[in-house]
């Protein structure tokens, strides 16, 4: 079981610097309930097989040709260019 700390207090400019959620409460008395919190971690990402990543790819709608390698590279540069070509 965890230990919680109450503090009484009135949020000042150098509470609200530290804890910025707490700027609306500057001037105004609050009380401040801290508890302890386990460090919640990740589980580690694994790469994926060629038969995964091949399985997760986006399907091209109906009716869209197969890119050529000068498509994918007008793309790239138009991405690069943000659409102005």
């Amino acid at each position: 079981m965890t230990n919680a700390i109450k503090v009484n207090m009135t949020v000042d400019q150098a509470l609200a610097r530290a804890v910025p959620a707490l700027r609306p409460l500057i001037g105004k008395s609050v009380e401040l309930i801290v508890l302890h919190a386990e460090p919640t971690e990740e589980p580690p990402r694994r790469k994926l097989t060629l038969d995964e990543l091949l399985a997760n790819r986006i399907d091209a709608p109906p009716g869209t040709p197969p890119l050529t390698d000068d498509d994918i590279r007008q793309a790239i540069v138009e991405g690069a260019l943000d659409g102005n070509t």
